[in-house]
Protein backbone atom coordinates (compact mmCIF):
# COMPACT_ATOMS: atom_id res chain seq x y z
CA UNK A 1 0.00 0.00 0.00
CA UNK A 2 1.30 3.77 -0.73
CA UNK A 3 -0.04 4.68 2.41
CA UNK A 4 2.35 2.78 3.99
CA UNK A 5 5.76 3.23 1.91
CA UNK A 6 7.15 5.39 4.25
CA UNK A 7 7.42 2.91 7.01
CA UNK A 8 8.38 -0.09 4.40
CA UNK A 9 11.48 2.15 3.90
CA UNK A 10 12.23 2.44 7.13
CA UNK A 11 12.10 -1.08 7.83
CA UNK A 12 14.49 -1.32 5.11
CA UNK A 13 17.34 0.74 6.65
CA UNK A 14 20.00 -0.93 7.83
CA UNK A 15 20.73 -1.74 11.57
CA UNK A 16 16.75 -0.25 11.82
CA UNK A 17 15.57 -3.47 13.43
CA UNK A 18 18.08 -3.29 16.32
CA UNK A 19 17.91 0.49 16.50
CA UNK A 20 13.90 -0.28 16.89
CA UNK A 21 14.71 -3.04 19.61
CA UNK A 22 16.37 -0.24 21.22
CA UNK A 23 13.77 1.97 21.07
CA UNK A 24 10.85 -0.13 22.25
CA UNK A 25 13.11 -1.39 25.10
CA UNK A 26 13.61 2.41 26.02
CA UNK A 27 10.30 3.11 25.75
CA UNK A 28 9.05 0.46 28.32
CA UNK A 29 11.34 1.16 31.10
CA UNK A 30 9.78 4.34 32.48
CA UNK A 31 6.46 3.16 32.56
CA UNK A 32 7.53 0.12 34.44
CA UNK A 33 10.37 1.98 36.70
CA UNK A 34 8.21 3.76 38.57
CA UNK A 35 5.69 1.44 39.52
CA UNK A 36 8.29 -1.11 40.23
CA UNK A 37 10.12 1.33 42.40
CA UNK A 38 6.82 2.17 44.42
CA UNK A 39 5.68 -0.84 44.44
CA UNK A 40 9.21 -2.18 46.19
CA UNK A 41 9.92 -0.08 48.82
CA UNK A 42 5.94 -0.26 49.65
CA UNK A 43 6.27 -3.92 50.28
CA UNK A 44 8.52 -3.73 52.80
CA UNK A 45 7.87 -0.30 54.16
CA UNK A 46 3.86 1.08 53.34
CA UNK A 47 2.57 3.31 50.18
CA UNK A 48 3.51 6.43 52.81
CA UNK A 49 7.37 5.89 52.43
CA UNK A 50 7.06 4.89 48.76
CA UNK A 51 5.70 7.58 47.92
CA UNK A 52 8.52 9.76 49.23
CA UNK A 53 11.18 7.75 47.43
CA UNK A 54 9.64 7.99 43.97
CA UNK A 55 8.95 11.78 44.32
CA UNK A 56 13.15 11.82 45.21
CA UNK A 57 13.69 9.34 42.57
CA UNK A 58 11.29 11.99 40.08
CA UNK A 59 13.30 15.58 41.51
CA UNK A 60 16.87 13.65 40.38
CA UNK A 61 15.20 13.44 36.59
CA UNK A 62 15.63 16.98 36.21
CA UNK A 63 19.56 16.31 36.05
CA UNK A 64 18.75 15.38 32.30
CA UNK A 65 20.22 18.12 30.89
CA UNK A 66 23.07 18.22 32.70
CA UNK A 67 23.77 14.72 31.26
CA UNK A 68 22.91 16.26 27.66
CA UNK A 69 25.15 18.60 28.35
CA UNK A 70 28.03 16.41 29.11
CA UNK A 71 27.19 13.75 25.90
CA UNK A 72 27.86 16.88 24.10
CA UNK A 73 31.25 17.68 25.29
CA UNK A 74 32.72 14.10 26.02
CA UNK A 75 30.36 12.07 23.71
CA UNK A 76 27.64 9.34 24.16
CA UNK A 77 29.86 6.59 25.32
CA UNK A 78 31.47 8.45 27.88
CA UNK A 79 28.66 9.47 29.99
CA UNK A 80 26.23 6.29 29.59
CA UNK A 81 28.56 3.65 29.99
CA UNK A 82 29.60 4.80 33.60
CA UNK A 83 25.69 6.18 33.92
CA UNK A 84 24.84 2.41 33.47
CA UNK A 85 27.27 0.94 35.74
CA UNK A 86 26.36 3.42 38.12
CA UNK A 87 22.76 2.87 37.91
CA UNK A 88 23.08 -0.98 38.24
CA UNK A 89 25.08 -0.53 41.18
CA UNK A 90 22.60 1.84 42.75
CA UNK A 91 19.33 -0.34 42.12
CA UNK A 92 21.22 -3.93 43.88
CA UNK A 93 22.15 -1.84 46.90
CA UNK A 94 18.43 -0.56 47.02
CA UNK A 95 16.84 -3.78 46.41
CA UNK A 96 19.36 -5.69 49.35
CA UNK A 97 18.94 -2.74 51.44
CA UNK A 98 15.04 -3.41 51.08
CA UNK A 99 14.94 -6.75 51.91
CA UNK A 100 17.22 -6.45 54.63
CA UNK A 101 15.11 -3.86 55.79
CA UNK A 102 18.24 -1.56 56.21
CA UNK A 103 17.98 2.12 56.74
CA UNK A 104 15.17 4.36 54.96
CA UNK A 105 17.93 6.78 53.84
CA UNK A 106 20.04 4.81 52.12
CA UNK A 107 17.20 3.52 50.52
CA UNK A 108 16.31 7.17 49.35
CA UNK A 109 20.19 7.82 48.64
CA UNK A 110 19.93 4.77 45.89
CA UNK A 111 16.94 6.22 44.37
CA UNK A 112 18.34 9.60 43.67
CA UNK A 113 21.74 8.02 42.47
CA UNK A 114 19.87 5.77 40.18
CA UNK A 115 17.47 8.06 38.55
CA UNK A 116 20.53 10.85 38.51
CA UNK A 117 22.76 8.39 36.82
CA UNK A 118 20.65 6.69 34.18
CA UNK A 119 21.57 6.85 30.37
CA UNK A 120 19.22 9.77 29.44
CA UNK A 121 17.90 6.61 26.87
CA UNK A 122 15.01 8.72 25.54
CA UNK A 123 17.61 11.65 24.57
CA UNK A 124 20.05 9.31 22.37
CA UNK A 125 17.02 7.99 20.57
CA UNK A 126 15.60 10.79 19.04
CA UNK A 127 19.02 11.80 18.20
CA UNK A 128 19.64 8.44 16.65
CA UNK A 129 16.24 8.66 14.63
CA UNK A 130 17.51 12.28 13.38
CA UNK A 131 20.98 11.10 12.09
CA UNK A 132 19.59 7.63 10.15
CA UNK A 133 16.74 10.01 8.81
CA UNK A 134 15.72 13.17 6.46
CA UNK A 135 12.87 14.48 5.06
CA UNK A 136 10.04 12.39 5.02
CA UNK A 137 11.32 9.56 6.58
CA UNK A 138 12.50 11.61 9.76
CA UNK A 139 8.71 12.54 10.20
CA UNK A 140 7.82 8.84 9.79
CA UNK A 141 10.37 7.38 12.21
CA UNK A 142 9.64 10.12 14.68
CA UNK A 143 5.62 9.65 14.61
CA UNK A 144 6.85 5.96 15.22
CA UNK A 145 8.80 7.52 18.50
CA UNK A 146 5.75 8.45 19.64
CA UNK A 147 3.63 5.48 18.91
CA UNK A 148 5.95 3.59 21.09
CA UNK A 149 5.79 5.92 23.81
CA UNK A 150 1.77 5.79 24.38
CA UNK A 151 2.42 2.05 24.10
CA UNK A 152 5.22 1.56 26.77
CA UNK A 153 3.34 4.05 29.25
CA UNK A 154 0.66 2.05 28.69
CA UNK A 155 1.83 -1.75 28.84
CA UNK A 156 4.92 -0.92 31.04
CA UNK A 157 3.11 -0.19 34.28
CA UNK A 158 1.17 -3.38 33.97
CA UNK A 159 4.04 -5.61 33.09
CA UNK A 160 5.58 -4.15 36.51
CA UNK A 161 2.81 -5.11 38.87
CA UNK A 162 2.20 -8.38 37.16
CA UNK A 163 5.96 -9.10 37.47
CA UNK A 164 5.86 -7.88 41.64
CA UNK A 165 2.49 -10.10 42.00
CA UNK A 166 3.68 -12.98 40.07
CA UNK A 167 7.56 -13.19 40.87
CA UNK A 168 8.78 -11.06 43.68
CA UNK A 169 8.64 -7.60 44.95
CA UNK A 170 12.61 -6.82 42.95
CA UNK A 171 11.34 -8.56 39.83
CA UNK A 172 9.78 -4.94 38.65
CA UNK A 173 13.44 -3.27 39.06
CA UNK A 174 14.99 -6.21 37.49
CA UNK A 175 13.16 -5.97 34.32
CA UNK A 176 13.65 -2.03 34.64
CA UNK A 177 17.37 -2.56 34.69
CA UNK A 178 17.50 -5.17 31.81
CA UNK A 179 15.15 -2.65 29.99
CA UNK A 180 17.79 -0.35 30.37
CA UNK A 181 20.99 -2.46 30.11
CA UNK A 182 19.88 -3.48 26.24
CA UNK A 183 18.80 -0.21 25.38
CA UNK A 184 21.80 1.32 26.57
CA UNK A 185 24.28 -1.37 24.74
CA UNK A 186 22.15 -1.38 21.41
CA UNK A 187 22.18 2.36 21.25
CA UNK A 188 25.88 2.65 21.71
CA UNK A 189 26.68 -0.02 19.34
CA UNK A 190 25.08 2.33 16.93
CA UNK A 191 28.02 4.49 17.12
CA UNK A 192 26.46 7.90 16.67
CA UNK A 193 29.06 10.49 15.18
CA UNK A 194 30.50 12.68 18.06
CA UNK A 195 29.98 16.08 17.15
CA UNK A 196 32.94 18.89 16.56
CA UNK A 197 33.43 20.80 20.10
CA UNK A 198 32.33 24.20 20.24
CA UNK A 199 34.58 27.11 20.51
CA UNK A 200 35.83 27.38 23.92
CA UNK A 201 33.61 30.77 24.87
CA UNK A 202 30.61 29.18 23.95
CA UNK A 203 31.20 25.69 25.84
CA UNK A 204 31.32 27.66 29.09
CA UNK A 205 28.12 30.06 29.02
CA UNK A 206 26.19 28.66 31.82
CA UNK A 207 22.85 28.90 29.46
CA UNK A 208 24.26 26.20 27.09
CA UNK A 209 21.11 26.07 24.14
CA UNK A 210 19.14 28.13 25.95
CA UNK A 211 21.39 31.16 24.76
CA UNK A 212 18.89 30.85 22.24
CA UNK A 213 15.76 33.10 22.01
CA UNK A 214 13.86 30.93 19.78
CA UNK A 215 14.47 28.03 21.62
CA UNK A 216 13.67 30.12 25.25
CA UNK A 217 10.12 30.80 23.86
CA UNK A 218 9.83 27.05 22.86
CA UNK A 219 10.28 26.03 26.05
CA UNK A 220 7.87 28.27 27.11
CA UNK A 221 5.32 27.03 24.78
CA UNK A 222 6.58 23.42 25.71
CA UNK A 223 5.84 24.38 29.58
CA UNK A 224 2.23 25.25 28.55
CA UNK A 225 0.90 22.30 26.73
CA UNK A 226 2.58 20.41 29.34
CA UNK A 227 0.17 22.21 31.96
CA UNK A 228 -2.71 21.24 29.35
CA UNK A 229 -1.57 17.68 29.38
CA UNK A 230 -1.58 17.02 33.05
CA UNK A 231 -5.25 18.85 33.38
CA UNK A 232 -6.36 16.41 30.98
CA UNK A 233 -4.91 13.48 32.64
CA UNK A 234 -6.58 14.96 35.95
CA UNK A 235 -9.69 15.95 34.31
CA UNK A 236 -10.85 12.28 33.19
CA UNK A 237 -10.40 10.81 36.80
CA UNK A 238 -12.36 13.79 38.73
CA UNK A 239 -15.19 13.57 36.17
CA UNK A 240 -15.38 9.69 36.80
CA UNK A 241 -15.37 10.49 40.61
CA UNK A 242 -18.12 13.04 40.47
CA UNK A 243 -20.41 10.53 38.35
CA UNK A 244 -19.79 7.35 40.53
CA UNK A 245 -17.95 5.65 37.74
CA UNK A 246 -13.94 5.19 38.96
CA UNK A 247 -13.66 2.81 36.18
CA UNK A 248 -14.09 5.19 33.83
CA UNK A 249 -10.92 7.39 34.38
CA UNK A 250 -9.39 4.86 33.00
CA UNK A 251 -11.65 4.29 29.91
CA UNK A 252 -11.32 7.78 29.00
CA UNK A 253 -7.12 7.63 29.38
CA UNK A 254 -6.80 4.80 27.31
CA UNK A 255 -9.37 5.95 24.53
CA UNK A 256 -7.08 9.02 24.19
CA UNK A 257 -4.36 6.92 24.25
CA UNK A 258 -5.49 4.90 21.09
CA UNK A 259 -6.35 7.75 19.35
CA UNK A 260 -2.68 9.12 20.19
CA UNK A 261 -1.46 6.47 18.56
CA UNK A 262 -3.35 6.61 16.04
CA UNK A 263 -3.03 10.32 15.02
CA UNK A 264 1.07 9.22 15.12
CA UNK A 265 1.08 6.41 12.96
CA UNK A 266 -1.66 8.20 10.18
CA UNK A 267 0.95 11.20 10.34
CA UNK A 268 3.84 9.15 9.73
CA UNK A 269 2.06 7.17 6.99
CA UNK A 270 0.57 10.74 5.24
CA UNK A 271 2.79 12.44 1.94
CA UNK A 272 5.10 14.92 2.37
CA UNK A 273 2.37 17.81 1.48
CA UNK A 274 -0.04 17.12 4.13
CA UNK A 275 2.61 16.26 7.06
CA UNK A 276 3.98 19.36 6.18
CA UNK A 277 1.25 21.55 7.90
CA UNK A 278 1.20 19.41 10.57
CA UNK A 279 3.71 21.97 12.38
CA UNK A 280 3.86 22.17 16.38
CA UNK A 281 1.70 25.22 16.71
CA UNK A 282 -0.75 24.06 13.92
CA UNK A 283 -1.34 20.54 15.84
CA UNK A 284 -1.57 22.65 19.31
CA UNK A 285 -4.31 24.17 17.77
CA UNK A 286 -6.08 21.26 16.59
CA UNK A 287 -5.38 19.89 20.23
CA UNK A 288 -6.69 23.21 21.57
CA UNK A 289 -10.22 22.51 19.97
CA UNK A 290 -10.86 18.97 20.40
CA UNK A 291 -10.30 19.45 24.30
CA UNK A 292 -13.46 21.84 23.86
CA UNK A 293 -14.82 19.20 22.16
CA UNK A 294 -14.22 17.22 25.16
CA UNK A 295 -15.31 19.60 27.93
CA UNK A 296 -18.52 20.33 25.88
CA UNK A 297 -19.20 16.36 25.86
CA UNK A 298 -18.76 16.47 29.15
CA UNK A 299 -21.73 17.63 29.53
CA UNK A 300 -23.83 14.91 27.97
CA UNK A 301 -23.45 11.58 27.58
CA UNK A 302 -20.62 9.19 28.85
CA UNK A 303 -20.65 7.70 25.52
CA UNK A 304 -20.04 10.69 23.62
CA UNK A 305 -17.85 11.55 26.16
CA UNK A 306 -15.75 8.37 25.20
CA UNK A 307 -15.91 9.34 21.26
CA UNK A 308 -14.89 12.61 22.19
CA UNK A 309 -11.42 11.92 24.18
CA UNK A 310 -10.60 9.51 21.15
CA UNK A 311 -11.39 11.63 18.52
CA UNK A 312 -8.99 14.58 20.79
CA UNK A 313 -6.15 11.84 20.93
CA UNK A 314 -5.74 12.26 17.41
CA UNK A 315 -3.75 14.97 17.64
CA UNK A 316 -1.87 13.98 20.75
CA UNK A 317 0.83 12.03 18.75
CA UNK A 318 1.16 14.84 16.19
CA UNK A 319 1.75 17.42 19.04
CA UNK A 320 4.70 15.38 20.34
CA UNK A 321 6.15 14.53 16.60
CA UNK A 322 5.88 17.89 16.04
CA UNK A 323 7.51 19.24 19.18
CA UNK A 324 10.66 16.52 18.89
CA UNK A 325 11.45 17.81 15.18
CA UNK A 326 10.89 21.24 15.46
CA UNK A 327 13.35 21.78 19.23
CA UNK A 328 15.62 19.16 16.69
CA UNK A 329 15.83 20.82 13.99
CA UNK A 330 16.38 24.39 16.13
CA UNK A 331 19.00 22.77 18.16
CA UNK A 332 22.13 24.73 18.15
CA UNK A 333 24.97 23.00 16.29
CA UNK A 334 27.10 20.34 18.51
CA UNK A 335 24.40 21.27 21.30
CA UNK A 336 21.83 18.70 20.38
CA UNK A 337 21.32 16.45 23.37
CA UNK A 338 21.42 19.34 25.85
CA UNK A 339 18.54 20.90 23.83
CA UNK A 340 16.64 17.21 23.84
CA UNK A 341 17.01 16.69 27.35
CA UNK A 342 15.63 20.39 28.12
CA UNK A 343 12.16 19.11 26.51
CA UNK A 344 11.93 16.41 29.56
CA UNK A 345 12.49 19.38 32.18
CA UNK A 346 10.55 21.52 31.25
CA UNK A 347 7.72 19.20 30.70
CA UNK A 348 7.91 18.19 34.15
CA UNK A 349 7.93 21.56 35.01
CA UNK A 350 4.67 22.40 33.07
CA UNK A 351 3.27 18.56 34.38
CA UNK A 352 4.40 20.15 38.04
CA UNK A 353 2.32 23.22 37.59
CA UNK A 354 -0.79 21.35 36.10
CA UNK A 355 -1.11 19.24 38.80
CA UNK A 356 -1.39 22.26 40.84
CA UNK A 357 -3.68 24.48 39.56
CA UNK A 358 -5.73 21.60 38.53
CA UNK A 359 -6.36 20.60 42.04
CA UNK A 360 -7.55 24.02 42.72
CA UNK A 361 -10.05 24.09 39.70
CA UNK A 362 -11.44 20.87 40.29
CA UNK A 363 -12.45 22.01 43.66
CA UNK A 364 -13.45 25.17 43.08
CA UNK A 365 -15.41 24.14 39.62
CA UNK A 366 -15.22 21.13 38.77
CA UNK A 367 -13.66 18.94 35.55
CA UNK A 368 -15.60 20.57 32.64
CA UNK A 369 -14.14 24.20 33.71
CA UNK A 370 -10.65 22.10 33.97
CA UNK A 371 -11.05 20.56 30.28
CA UNK A 372 -12.02 24.46 28.98
CA UNK A 373 -8.81 25.94 30.70
CA UNK A 374 -6.56 22.93 29.43
CA UNK A 375 -7.88 24.17 25.95
CA UNK A 376 -6.67 27.72 26.70
CA UNK A 377 -3.45 26.71 27.83
CA UNK A 378 -3.19 24.87 24.13
CA UNK A 379 -4.03 27.77 22.87
CA UNK A 380 -1.58 29.78 24.41
CA UNK A 381 1.06 27.33 23.61
CA UNK A 382 0.00 27.37 19.65
CA UNK A 383 0.66 31.40 19.53
CA UNK A 384 3.91 31.09 22.02
CA UNK A 385 5.29 28.35 19.47
CA UNK A 386 3.97 30.36 16.15
CA UNK A 387 5.89 33.61 17.47
CA UNK A 388 8.88 31.89 18.56
CA UNK A 389 9.63 29.89 14.83
CA UNK A 390 8.19 32.56 12.84
CA UNK A 391 10.60 35.21 14.21
CA UNK A 392 13.97 32.85 13.81
CA UNK A 393 15.13 34.01 10.21
CA UNK A 394 16.22 30.97 7.90
CA UNK A 395 20.27 31.23 7.79
CA UNK A 396 22.33 28.57 6.63
CA UNK A 397 23.24 27.15 10.08
CA UNK A 398 19.77 26.45 10.55
CA UNK A 399 19.63 24.24 7.89
CA UNK A 400 23.15 22.74 8.10
CA UNK A 401 23.21 19.08 7.04
CA UNK A 402 19.73 19.22 5.13
CA UNK A 403 20.27 19.30 1.29
CA UNK A 404 17.56 22.23 0.70
CA UNK A 405 15.65 24.54 2.47
CA UNK A 406 12.58 22.89 1.47
CA UNK A 407 13.50 19.62 3.00
CA UNK A 408 14.38 21.82 5.93
CA UNK A 409 11.01 23.15 6.26
CA UNK A 410 9.04 19.90 5.18
CA UNK A 411 10.99 18.35 8.97
CA UNK A 412 9.21 20.52 11.04
CA UNK A 413 6.35 19.28 12.45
Amino acid sequence: MKFLSSYRELFALPKFGSSLFAAVAGKLKPGISSVALLLEVAHYRGLGQAAVVVSLSALAGATVPLRGRLMDRYGYALVMRPGLVLYLVALIVLVWNESAHGSFVTTMVCAFVASGSLPPIHVVTRLMWRAMTTGDLRRSVLSLDAVLTDVGYIVGPTIAALLVVAVAPWAGLAASALLTTVATLLLLSRKLPHQRRQPRSAERHWLGPLRDRTLRRTMVAVVAFFVAVRAIELAFPAWAQQHDSPLMSGVLLSCMSVGSMAGGLALGALPAGRSSRATFPATLAVLSMGTLLVAAASLTWTAVLVVAAAIMGIAVGPSFVALWATVGDLSPENLAAETQSWISSFMSLGGAVGAAVSGLVIQALGPGALLVLAAVALALASGLAHLAISSRPMTSEQVQGVDTPRAANSEVR
